[in-house]
């Protein structure tokens, strides 16, 4: 079973990976960049029903410490569902029953990792919206919600019947190609602006 889902929270994130989990299902991947999770359904094999926590890592980390990051886990009972050595989320799942359910060791560690998945977002909304910001003050301040400014044909809209639809249709793959990545950048910016909001990102 997949499911689409995009988060602004880790623990929202988590408490939903965990509600589907409880309905008999098992968290098996997610593809972080589609935010797209693969659940299996429980067999009778199954002995228990797994739990999930999620850690945060801003930082990459060679193989060597990644290997040993595992590991530490593996001996603690739990599993690494999906993840990256390059950082970012990292989905662990516990082994058997008698695991932890927690994988911090009190209260504070885990609003750390929460803290520091918020200035990870706040860096790459300030890149995002730095971006758009700039490119909005090197074209003039165009306002990029009236379709018209798209174009930079001089005299287009002056233009009358055929003269003027062979240059829309001319002009209108360079225009895209101009303005989209614009509003990409600023959609994807809003959204890693509302993750650092939403998680906390001070000291």
């Amino acid at each position: 079973m997949k499911k689409f889902h995009v988060f602004l929270n880790l623990n929202d994130e988590e408490n939903w990976i965990n509600t589907i989990q409880e309905e008999g299902y098992r968290l098996d991947w997610v593809n972080p960049f589609l935010h797209c999770y693969t659940f299996q359904p429980l067999t009778a094999d199954d002995q228990f029903n797994p739990y999930t926590r999620l850690d945060f890592r801003d930082k990459g980390m060679s193989r060597r410490n990644y290997q040993d990051y595992r590991q530490f886990f593996s001996d603690s009972g739990w599993r690494l569902v999906a993840g990256s050595r390059h950082g970012g989320i990292q989905y662990l799942q516990q082994k058997t029953m008698t695991s932890d359910r927690d994988i911090f060791s009190d209260e504070r560690s885990r609003i750390r990792i929460q803290r520091r998945f918020g200035r990870f977002s706040l860096f790459y909304a300030t890149f995002f919206l730095s971006y758009v910001f700039a490119y909005w003050k090197m074209t003039g301040s165009i306002n990029f919600l009236d379709i018209r400014n798209w174009y930079l044909t001089p005299g287009l809209w002056q233009m009358q019947g055929e003269w003027f639809w062979k240059a829309i249709i001319f002009e209108t793959p360079f225009a895209v190609m101009r303005v989209v990545p614009l509003f990409i950048f600023l959609v994807v910016g809003i959204y890693y602006l509302c993750r650092a909001i939403r998680n906390g990102y001070q000291q």
